[in-house]
C-alpha cells in the first residue's frame, strides 16, 4: 500500500510540474512569435556553440535524419480555395476592410504560388545548402580523406530536391567529396516506415493509445473562437462560408500566414489574428500533431534500426563519412518520440500539457537530427552525441559526460 501511495504522489508531482511549466511555454511563444508558425517555422542555419569532445576523442561519422526544406503550401487546394472564397465574397460585397486588405495582398501573391503546391521553395534550397555547410564546418574531420557520404530520401519531389541541395552544399565545401544519392521505395523503411507505398511496411508494432479522451474537435471548440476570426474578414460569415467549413477555412488561413516564412515575399497575413489567437491556433496544431503521432510512434522504430545498423557498419569498417536521410514532419516527430529526444517521448495524460511536451518549432522546415560519433585511439568505447536542429540534445540514457553518450548503452536500450 505504501508503495502505491508513493507512486500516486510521484505521478501527481510530475503532473503538477508539467502544469507549472506551461506558463513558461506561453511566455516563450510571446517572446518568440516566430515559433507560432509551428512546423512552418524555418530551422535556423546559423552558427551554434558545441561542447568540446572528451579528451582523446575525435568525430568520425554522422548519421542524419532531416525534414525537407522550406516549401510552398502542402494542402492541394489551399491557394485555390482562398482565391475562390475571397473572390466570391468580394463580388457579393461581403468583405470587411480587413478582408479587402487580405484579398488585395493575396491577389498580388496568388499568380506566383497557384501552381507551386508542395514544391521546395528557393528559401528551402538555400536553407539546405546552409545546413550542409554548417555540418561540414562543425565536423570537418568527418569529411576528410576517404570519406564516403551516402544519402537516401522519400520519393516526394521536395525531398529529392532537399537531398540534392544538401549534397551540393557539402560539395561546395569540398568538391572532392564522395557522395552518392539514392531514392526509391526500396529505401522507405529507413525514411517512411509506415508509408502506404513502403513494400516492407510492418503493422505488427506496439500501439500507444492516447491517455485522454478529449478529441481534436472538442479541443478546438474550447480553445478558440474561430468564427470571431472570420467575422473580421467577412461582413456575413455564414454567407461567405458554410458553418461546417468555417474551422477548415480558419486552419487554412493559419497555415497560409505561417507559410509566408518559406517564400520570397515581405507580405504578412498574421494581422488577421490577435496574438492570443495565434497562440491558441498553435496549441490546436500541436494537439493534432501529438494525437496523430503518439499512438503509432513506435512504428517508426525501423529508422532507429537503420541508424544502429549503419553506425555499426561504419564502426566495424573504420570508414569516416555520413549517412543522410530526408523525409517529412509526420515522420520526424514520431522519431523524436521513439528516441525520447528532449522529452518528446513523454506520455501526456492531460491535453493541456501538450504544449509543454510537443513544441512544434522543434519540427521546423529543415528540421534535422544528427548522431555524431566519436572514437579514441586509447579507448575502445565509441561515444556519440545527438544534435536537434544543431543544438546538443538529451536522450533517456545515463551519462557522466553529457552531451556524450556510450554507443553500447544506446544499443542495449534500443536494439531489437
Amino acid at each position: 500500500m505504501t508503495r502505491r501511495i508513493l507512486l500516486i504522489l510521484a505521478l501527481l508531482a510530475a503532473s503538477l510540474t508539467a502544469t507549472a511549466q506551461q506558463p513558461d511555454v506561453i511566455d516563450q511563444l510571446r517572446a518568440h512569435p516566430e515559433y507560432l508558425a509551428g512546423t512552418d517555422y524555418l530551422c535556423p542555419t546559423g552558427p551554434v556553440t558545441l561542447s568540446a569532445a572528451p579528451k582523446g576523442y575525435q568525430p568520425f561519422y554522422i548519421s542524419h535524419y532531416g525534414r525537407h526544406g522550406a516549401r510552398y503550401a502542402w494542402q492541394s487546394d489551399m491557394y485555390e480555395r482562398l482565391n475562390n472564397v475571397f473572390g466570391a465574397a468580394a463580388q457579393a460585397g461581403n468583405l470587411t476592410p480587413l478582408g479587402a486588405s487580405f484579398k488585395q495582398r493575396f491577389d498580388s501573391l496568388y499568380p506566383s504560388v497557384r501552381y507551386r503546391v508542395g514544391d521546395l521553395s528557393r528559401k528551402g534550397w538555400q536553407q539546405q545548402q546552409e545546413l550542409a555547410a554548417r555540418m561540414y564546418e562543425n565536423f570537418p574531420r568527418v569529411f576528410g580523406k576517404d570519406s564516403a557520404v551516402r544519402s537516401w530520401t522519400s520519393t516526394s519531389t521536395r525531398c529529392i530536391m532537399t537531398m540534392s541541395a544538401f549534397c551540393l552544399g557539402l560539395k561546395a565545401k569540398d568538391a572532392r567529396l564522395n557522395i552518392f544519392e539514392n531514392f526509391g521505395v526500396s529505401f522507405l523503411p529507413a525514411i517512411l516506415p509506415l508509408d502506404r507505398s513502403n513494400p516492407f511496411r510492418v503493422d505488427d508494432y506496439p500501439r500507444t493509445p492516447l491517455r485522454f479522451e478529449e478529441t481534436w474537435e472538442q479541443y478546438i471548440e474550447r480553445t478558440v473562437d474561430y468564427k470571431a476570426i472570420l467575422a473580421r474578414l467577412f461582413a456575413d460569415v455564414d454567407a461567405a462560408v458554410p458553418a461546417a467549413e468555417q474551422w477548415d477555412l480558419v486552419s487554412y488561413l493559419y497555415f497560409f500566414a505561417a507559410g509566408m516564412n518559406s517564400l520570397d515575399t515581405d507580405l504578412d497575413f498574421t494581422d488577421i489574428f490577435t496574438p492570443e489567437e495565434r497562440i491558441d491556433l498553435w496549441k490546436i496544431d500541436a494537439f493534432q500533431f501529438y494525437a496523430n503521432a503518439w499512438p503509432t510512434h513506435l512504428g517508426y522504430r525501423p529508422i532507429v534500426d537503420d541508424i544502429i545498423a549503419k553506425a555499426d557498419e561504419r564502426i566495424a569498417s573504420g570508414q569516416i563519412g555520413a549517412d543522410l536521410r530526408f523525409g517529412h514532419d509526420y515522420t520526424f516527430l514520431p522519431l523524436l518520440m521513439t528516441l525520447d529526444v528532449n522529452g518528446f517521448g513523454h506520455d501526456v495524460t492531460d491535453p493541456n500539457e501538450i504544449p509543454v511536451w510537443c513544441q512544434l518549432h522543434e519540427v521546423p522546415m529543415g528540421a534535422n537530427l544528427h548522431f555524431v560519433f566519436y572514437r579514441s585511439k586509447r579507448n575502445p568505447e565509441v561515444l556519440f552525441k545527438v544534435l536537434l536542429n544543431g543544438k546538443e540534445a538529451r536522450l533517456p540514457l545515463e551519462t557522466d559526460s553529457w552531451p556524450y553518450y556510450s554507443w553500447n548503452k544506446f544499443r542495449e536500450k534500443f536494439i531489437r
